[in-house]
């Protein structure tokens, strides 16, 4: 039988994302998955795609629990910011760096989604327009107010994919893409309605495109119509997270990462059967 093409996606969330990075390690070294042929990652999740597809994941978990989880990247006072060029310049190109040419090598159609600055439109980076990944990772992260600027790919500037998609057009992209099989890595249930009214008091600070994209992204998500014959497992958290946007407690990070972890294997079964090649 012709082999149906099988899909990951991971969802954003900052440091939320812990859960998704312990996930896709138990992917790799537990169940030995290591090549979908789509990936499909947003936000605080891109980096530890690359490392997944790049085959270094103790990289991923030294990353999730050891460096992120620092005042060096998450800053409280005198004004909060996350430092991402720190991230990128510091920990992924000097502490932890990428095999760049394996990511670059990689037989997995991965799609990253980034916001135009000034429309607010979402763009998705791929390997049919090859950027260097310390920069696509830098864009995808960029969360307007936290970071201090903009990320330049090509001739565009670009910020924080999450502030114009959502779960339902990552996963439209994998399926455009050909997926028949997905499984989908997500760090948290849609906000509450308080979540909601403080993400729109957060956007009343933000330039007219990207609010009118996050005021989009916070109305009711369509119903996606699934294709015939697509298969789909969803992972995510059984508890409350410990972690949000914002954490940068070590125990709190590390303790998301190995949720993440053991809610994928619980679901070991189920996963192997989705990746398992038609007989």
């Amino acid at each position: 039988m012709k082999k149906e093409p099988v899909a990951i996606i991971t969802s954003g969330g900052g440091m939320k994302c812990a859960y998704s990075a312990g996930a896709l390690v138990a992917l790799a070294r537990e169940l030995k998955i290591t090549q979908p042929d789509i990936f499909v990652s947003a936000s605080g999740s891109v980096g530890a795609m690359f490392y997944y597809l790049a085959g270094q994941y103790d990289d991923i978990e030294k990353a999730w629990t050891r460096y992120l989880p620092s005042p060096h990247f998450i800053r409280y006072a005198p004004v909060p910011a996350l430092r991402i060029n720190y991230m990128v310049d510091t920990i992924s190109k000097q502490y932890l760096p990428l095999d760049l040419e394996k990511a670059e090598s990689t037989s997995t159609k991965f799609f990253v989604p980034v916001t135009d600055v000034k429309t607010g439109t979402t763009r998705f980076i791929g390997n049919n327009e090859w950027m260097n990944p310390y920069e696509v990772m830098r864009a995808a992260t960029a969360i307007p107010l936290l970071y201090n600027g903009h990320v330049t790919l090509g001739s565009r500037t670009y910020l924080d994919g999450d502030f114009s998609t959502g779960m339902i057009d990552l996963i439209e992209t994998a399926i455009k893409a050909g997926a028949k099989r997905i499984l989908c890595i997500t760090n948290s249930d849609a906000p509450t309605k308080l979540g909601k009214a403080l993400l729109r008091v957060y956007g009343a600070l933000l330039r007219p495109g990207l609010r009118a994209a996050l005021f989009r992204d916070l109305e009711e998500s369509p119903t996606i119509v699934w294709p015939d014959g697509i298969q789909f497992t969803l992972i995510s958290p059984t508890s409350l997270l410990p972690t949000v946007l914002y954490t940068r407690e070590r125990r709190k990070v590390v303790e998301a990462y190995n949720m993440g972890r053991d809610d994928l294997l619980a679901k070991k079964d189920e996963i192997e059967a989705l990746f398992r090649n038609p007989s």
